[in-house]
């Protein structure tokens, strides 16, 4: 016998109740500060966790394969998660089907009334796709003249700069 109930009712009843919880399954973003004693962390004051966009895949109606596919032929669903520095996620959002660009999906998701939130001199880590704004460090590789000629990345030079304070 089957219930009266689709599966697509039955999916969006459990990710309502899970986002009632959503206090317990998602932590609040806490910047770093200077106690910090991580190697990895503490030269990132005041950095609040790092973001990526990562895709997933999905099974959607033969119709709708179109819009899931991304350049590569899968059929995924695009998820921007946000991370704090104890891997613990603080922001997710998986509304984005098929190949898009990362700034598009970050645009979106800062945009929206209960979207990502950027506190004023508070900052994420990000890689290059993203953009280098207000509120986002992204990880790109520069030419430096003054350390050697050498190839470093922004946060290596962050790193550096703390160093020199």
């Amino acid at each position: 016998m089957r219930s009266g109930c689709t599966i697509s009712q039955c999916f969006h009843r459990v990710l309502n109740s899970i986002c009632k919880l959503q206090d317990t399954f998602f932590a609040r973003p806490v910047p770093i500060g200077e106690e910090c004693t991580d190697s990895r962390w503490r030269w990132f004051k005041g950095c609040l966790g790092a973001l990526d966009r990562t895709y997933i895949d999905v099974r959607v109606p033969n119709l709708e394969n179109g819009h899931y596919r991304t350049r590569k032929g899968h059929i995924t669903v695009n998820v921007l998660g946000v991370c704090n520095m104890n891997m613990q996620f603080i922001y997710v959002l998986t509304s984005w089907e098929g190949s898009v660009a990362d700034i598009r999906v970050l645009r979106d998701a800062i945009t929206r009334s209960n979207g990502l939130r950027v506190p004023t001199g508070k900052y994420y880590l990000c890689d290059n796709r993203y953009t280098n704004g207000d509120g986002f460090l992204p990880h790109t590789e520069v030419l430096d003249t003054t350390l050697g000629n050498g190839i470093v990345t922004q946060w290596d030079l962050k790193i550096r700069m703390s160093y020199s304070i």
